[in-house]
């Protein structure tokens, strides 16, 4: 298996309290000491020798994510790092039609983003990517969502999203688009081209499962795709659901006879602790500060595919002793086809940064080398 840190770059505040805390006195955001904490945990996963690092965030969500531009932050961590892996999870592109609105379930600053920013357009992320990529020597992974939860129209626009760019990687000479959502002719002239990626064809997609709708379709493109625990052995609806849902996307892929085994990334809200005492402890300030970032409406997590609610987080979690998480890996991992886990450390960003890493050595330690 292989192991990635998930961050979304998480905020600094004087003090170390988050607004959320009951003990947070209106300390003042520190965005310098905010981005070399971060830099700092991307060191030590580097050091660690973990296989990936995982960028999430969002526009205008300071408070819980310095990261409004995942590529960006990529390019910048390939320039400082030799062997670690580099995913977005989730680059999210604008994608809208005429009359478009965004979802009743959208956050503020999701909405302000989706009804004020201008369209993203696949040529530009095309290139983008693949200065990534070539930055990275062929490190890069890119994880991409459209939002498309109970709207095939949304998901059709954004695999064709994909397609375009996947042309653009593959052909010598663009030789132009045609289809419902976008049109581009051809390359008119033999020097007009994009960089092409390091790796071949292109980077690989990582695309994180928002609903059980996309399962089949994902599968049927050939995608790997990431989920949310969603579920515990503890959990016998979840863990029925999930797995089914997991089955479905493996049938899909095999129909569609793509190569190799679809396998899953698992992302997890992650908590270690060297003691079982310390362990419960700590889980049970997290969750009170999570249960309070969600009614507060503080963060970017709640609507974020993968993410984990406190409901949901109370039953699925890397939350323990090693030996615990070990355990609980092995789950996941034989029964839902996963090869990797995404430990997000720094759940709803309410983690006291020396428990991040300690987390991170623990798992360094005595959790990556029970299935290495």
């Amino acid at each position: 298996m292989d192991f990635g840190l998930f961050t979304t770059w998480n905020a600094v505040y004087v003090g170390h309290k988050v607004p959320w805390d009951p003990d947070y006195r209106g300390g003042k955001l520190l965005e310098e000491a905010a981005y070399a904490q971060n830099w700092k945990e991307v060191q030590a996963v580097e050091d660690m020798g973990w296989d990936y690092i995982w960028l999430g965030g969002g526009h205008f969500s300071t408070q819980g994510s310095m990261d409004p531009q995942p590529l960006m932050l990529s390019a910048a961590i390939a320039s400082r790092t030799k062997h670690l892996k580099i995913g977005t999870s989730i680059h999210r592109p604008i994608l809208k039609q005429p009359g478009d609105k965004a979802s009743p379930r959208a956050l503020p600053h999701e909405r302000y983003a989706f009804d004020n920013l201008m369209l993203e357009d696949p040529l530009q992320v095309a290139e983008q990517v693949s200065i990534v990529d070539q930055l990275s020597e062929g490190r890069f992974i890119y994880g991409a969502g459209g939002r498309t939860r109970g709207n095939d129209q949304k998901r059709e626009h954004f695999f064709e999203f994909l397609e375009v760019m996947k042309q653009l990687w593959t052909e010598d000479h663009f030789s132009g688009f045609e289809g419902k959502y976008y049109k581009y002719p051809a390359f008119y002239d033999k020097y007009l081209n994009i960089p092409k990626p390091v790796q071949k064809p292109y980077p690989p997609m990582l695309l994180p499962v928002d609903s059980q709708e996309s399962f089949v379709p994902m599968g049927e493109k050939g995608y790997r795709i990431a989920i949310g625990g969603g579920t515990s052995p503890h959990n016998l609806r979840g863990y029925a659901v999930l797995k089914e849902d997991v089955k479905r996307y493996q049938k899909a892929w095999k129909a569609a006879g793509h190569p190799g085994e679809p396998t899953t990334v698992v992302r997890m809200p992650t908590l270690v602790c060297a003691t079982k005492t310390e362990a419960d402890r700590q889980t049970e300030q997290l969750m009170t500060l999570a249960k309070r970032y969600y009614a507060g409406r503080q963060g970017i997590g709640s609507t974020d595919a993968g993410s984990a609610s406190p409901e949901t987080a109370a039953d699925a979690n890397l939350f323990g002793t090693p030996e615990e998480v070990v355990d609980r890996i092995q789950f996941i991992r034989d029964n839902f086809s996963c090869d990797e886990i995404m430990f997000e450390v720094n759940w709803t960003a309410s983690v006291p940064r020396e428990s991040v890493m300690t987390t991170m050595r623990l798992i360094t330690d005595k959790v990556i080398p029970a299935f290495k």
